[in-house]
Parts: C-alpha cells; sequence; structure tokens
C-alpha cells in the first residue's frame, strides 16, 4: 500500500515537473514582437500621411498629378488602418495598468481611423480642395498622443523621459491645431509648423526604442 501511494506521488511530481519545463513563460522575445508591430504601426501611420498629404495637395496645385488624388487617398486608407490596429495593440498592452486610457486610445485611434475614411471618400466625390482637412485629422491624432503618453508614463513600459517627450509634446500640437482652426497660425507652412516638432519626435523616438529595446514589462505575451 505505501508502496504504490509512493509510486503515485513520484508519478504525480514527475509529471508537473515536466509540465513546468513545457510551459513556455513569459520572456521578452514575446515583447519584443509587439513592441515591434506597435514601431511598425506608428511608422507606417507616419509616413503614408505624410506622402498622402502631399500628393492629395500635388494634385490641386499641378494640373498634370492626375493620378495623384487616388494614390494620396489610398495612403490616407493605410494610415486609418495602421493608426486602428496600432489602437488593438496598444489596448491589450496597456489594459492591465490603465485599463479607461487603453479604452480611450483605442476608440480615439478607431475614430481616426474613420476621420481619414471620411476625408478620402470627400476627396474622391467631391474633386473639391480642403486643405484644412489636415486638422480634424490632428485634432483627434493629437488627443489620441496625449492619451497614449499618460498610460505609458502610468504604466511604465517604456522609459519616464520618453513618455514626458509626449505630455509636453502632444498639448503643444493641440493648441498649435486649435489655433491654426482660427486662422491664427499654419501648421503646414513656416514657423507654425515647429508645433508639429515635439509630438512629432515622440512618434519618431518611441518605435526606434520598440525595435531596440521593445517593452519592459515581462507579462505581455503575444
Amino acid at each position: 500500500m505505501k508502496t504504490s501511494m509512493l509510486d503515485r506521488s513520484i508519478e504525480h511530481t514527475t509529471a508537473t515537473s515536466v509540465a513546468v519545463v513545457a510551459a513556455p513563460a513569459p520572456t521578452t522575445t514575446s515583447v519584443s514582437k509587439t513592441a515591434v508591430l506597435v514601431g511598425l504601426l506608428f511608422l507606417t501611420a507616419t509616413f503614408t500621411f505624410a506622402i498622402g498629404n502631399v500628393l492629395i495637395r500635388s494634385y490641386f496645385s499641378n494640373a498634370t498629378a492626375h493620378n495623384g488624388l487616388i494614390a494620396g487617398v489610398f495612403l490616407l486608407g493605410c494610415c486609418g488602418l495602421a493608426v486602428a490596429a496600432n489602437g488593438v495593440a496598444m489596448r491589450r498592452i496597456l489594459m492591465a495598468d490603465t485599463p479607461i486610457r487603453s479604452r480611450a486610445y483605442f476608440v480615439l485611434r478607431v475614430t481616426e481611423c474613420l476621420t481619414l475614411v471620411a476625408v478620402g471618400v470627400y476627396f474622391l466625390t467631391s474633386h473639391a480642395q480642403w486643405n484644412a482637412y489636415v486638422l480634424a485629422v490632428y485634432a483627434v491624432s493629437g488627443t489620441a498622443g496625449l492619451v497614449l503618453s499618460s498610460a505609458l508614463l502610468t504604466s511604465r513600459i517604456v522609459p519616464r523621459n520618453l513618455s514626458m517627450l509626449g505630455l509636453i509634446g502632444y498639448p503643444v500640437f493641440l493648441v498649435g491645431t486649435i489655433l491654426a482652426m482660427f486662422n491664427l497660425i499654419d501648421v503646414t507652412h513656416g514657423a507654425g509648423m515647429l508645433a508639429l516638432v515635439p509630438g512629432g519626435l515622440f512618434e519618431l523616438i518611441l518605435p526606434i526604442w520598440l525595435f531596440t529595446k521593445g517593452f519592459t514589462s515581462h507579462q505581455i505575451e503575444d
């Protein structure tokens, strides 16, 4: 009887040990995959919007650039998909530490995507020039960036200095956007573009950090 119980105990202990060894523990590798995805989405959104905006402006300023509008609208759509995917990815990452802000960020990114799609539909259907569309996109994007920076500061998954750059940069970005709505400055030309610099630096440095260091939390799994 004792021998039988001892055998079962040994078998149970052995099985438990094998299960523990076989079970994949959260590692920095899985975090790095998520971080790289987020970094790529940030850069994709930044560059597709910038190039798309240039193509759309060229279409209205140059009568020979007939295909510029379609290409520009296509890139705006790509930007919209990238920011929406960014919202999805970051929602899962931030949910544990900042559940309300993670949802808010997701909603704002989806709103930005829908805004970009609406802008694209407007251009394709009306073929009318509307330079101020960037302000509507900037307003939503800046608000989303501010929410993200605040959540990053709380969750501490990136360095504090990087989060603070976003917390400083996005309010400047939003103030510049509001002033541009009242025609007090022009954020697309001249000195008014300085309002875009701090937030732009954040969106450039953050992907670089994510590519090289990833998120600091080891609890995020792909």
